[in-house]
């Protein structure tokens, strides 16, 4: 039998391939050169916008340099989207008193999209890349907006208990664990835990769904976590062998080396859990148990 940590340990190197092969399979470059052509694109996208005088305000009182500096800083909070996700106009993700009108968001991302191809991007990264470089983005002009107090933790400041009372000051509801992991129930689609290794500084977000059965065969639920990963490609999927039976088990995990944008925590906390709630959802064969309380 596996324990749990030396799980998360195959887990991680699961994830770490996959994550190597994506972007082998999409183009390869140096990390110098990937952050010198982001920066590049970033540079244009500021000037673009500054020259049209309808949606230059969506720039204001910012700089080229914040907005760069924001995205190293903070680009690992964004989660993946479904494919589905990047072939449509998207929305705003910044509150809304700093929103602008939509037809000038989509001209700003449709903008975008077409300096990323000046940049030196390829067609097929755009997409992906255009999406997640704004969802940083708008969390550079919400911080803007929050003059005197804004929303992203030190370091230092990061503990299980400060997670848990945000998660529950946000229309959840979260309790602590007896092992420190923090346990959200209501307010999500699906229920999750949160482990704050403060070792290594990182937040780790972790769903589980358990057998209806002791005697649920095993094969079952590793055929069943193979239809889910070919279905929803954005997240990993692994099984855990328990005790109690074969567990499906998902896991995602951001580093908070540079702070924590507490909004982008929230969003992509809900965004795992809905990755997980779809999962559940394709269990016709009822191997798995739908919700814990």
């Amino acid at each position: 039998m596996y324990s749990i940590s030396k799980f998360l340990i195959c887990f991680d190197v699961k994830c770490q391939l996959f994550i190597n092969s994506t972007n082998k399979a999409m183009v390869t470059r140096t990390e110098a050169e990937f952050k010198e052509k982001i920066e590049y694109g970033i540079e244009l996208f500021y000037k673009d916008v500054l020259e049209k005088k309808d949606i230059r305000h969506f720039f204001f009182g910012l700089t080229p340099n914040k907005l760069i500096e924001d995205y190293h800083l903070f680009h690992n909070f964004v989660m993946a989207k479904p494919d589905r996700y990047y072939k449509d106009m998207i929305m705003q993700t910044a509150p809304s008193a700093v929103q602008i009108k939509a037809p000038q968001f989509d001209e700003i991302f449709i903008s975008f999209q077409n300096i990323l191809r000046t940049a030196g991007f390829l067609k097929t990264e755009i997409p992906k890349l255009a999406v997640n470089i704004l969802e940083v983005i708008e969390e550079t002009r919400a911080q803007k907006a929050d003059a005197d107090h804004p929303k992203v933790w030190k370091p230092f400041e990061v503990n299980n208990q400060l997670v848990c009372d945000f998660f529950n000051s946000n229309r959840a509801d979260a309790r602590l664990e007896k092992n420190g992991d923090i346990y959200c129930t209501r307010g999500f689609l699906y229920p999750f835990w949160t482990r704050i290794a403060l070792e290594n500084k990182q937040i780790i977000l972790i769903a589980q769904a358990f057998p209806t059965s002791t005697m649920t065969p095993l094969e079952e639920v590793q055929k069943f976590c193979e239809q889910v990963s070919e279905k929803l490609t954005h997240q990993i999927f692994a099984v855990r062998v328990t005790p109690n039976g074969p567990v499906l088990f998902a896991r995602h995990a951001f580093t908070y080396f540079n702070g924590v944008p507490v909004r982008m925590l929230l969003r992509a906390a809900k965004q795992f859990a809905s990755n997980f709630e779809s999962a559940i959802n394709m269990d016709t064969n009822q191997l798995l148990i739908k919700k814990l309380t």
